[in-house]
């Protein structure tokens, strides 16, 4: 029996998880965070859109192998986008940017691992799952803004260089990407 199936609902499971109401959490001054259904229905979405990737590519077994890592470095983004500190609003100005500035680095170094993944399986993929690859993997990935970012509160704690010094680094440099505002973080 294929583990794909499994792995969906593992997935499901722990970004719905993290997304569940924990007593005790709001916003800065301790009120309710502002409503809408942004969190659950990204999560279904990105779950849904995972599903109908790996139903289209029809993977051999050992490509599956490559999807399920690729699946584990979506949903590590997601925990991370979702992972809420409570302590932020007791934090000064600048301790709140410097875990906004961790928060991104964490999310880059995320990205960078569903990259590496991505990689990998295309290069296993034959010609027609590359097609369907190439309409469809770039939609599960999700964005800093979107998917997930609707209930998404900044972490702080990642050590990853910033690479300000290589040619083309930073984020806001040639090269960088960014193009500006991330929306709220």
């Amino acid at each position: 029996m294929s583990k794909t199936p499994y792995s969906l609902l593992l997935l499901s499971m722990l970004a719905l998880a993290a997304c569940a109401p924990i007593a005790g959490r709001g916003g800065p001054d301790g009120a309710p965070p502002s409503a809408g259904g942004g969190c659950g229905m990204a999560v279904e979405s990105l779950d849904e859109r995972l599903r109908k990737t790996a139903d289209a590519l029809k993977l051999t077994p050992p490509q599956n192998a490559l999807w399920e890592t690729y699946q584990a470095a979506v949903g590590a983004l997601l925990a991370d986008q979702r992972r809420v500190q409570g302590y932020r609003a007791r934090q000064d100005a600048a301790q709140q940017i410097a875990g906004k500035v961790d928060a991104v680095r964490n999310r880059l170094s995320a990205l960078e691992d569903i990259q590496d993944a991505a990689g990998k399986l295309y290069a296993a993929l034959d010609e027609g799952q590359r097609k369907q690859a190439d309409a469809l993997l770039a939609a599960t990935v999700p964005g800093l803004d979107g998917d997930g970012a609707a209930c998404a509160a900044p972490a702080s704690g990642g050590q990853r260089p910033s690479g300000r010094t290589a040619p083309g680094g930073g984020m806001g440099g040639p090269g960088g990407g960014m193009g500006g505002g991330f929306g709220r973080m």
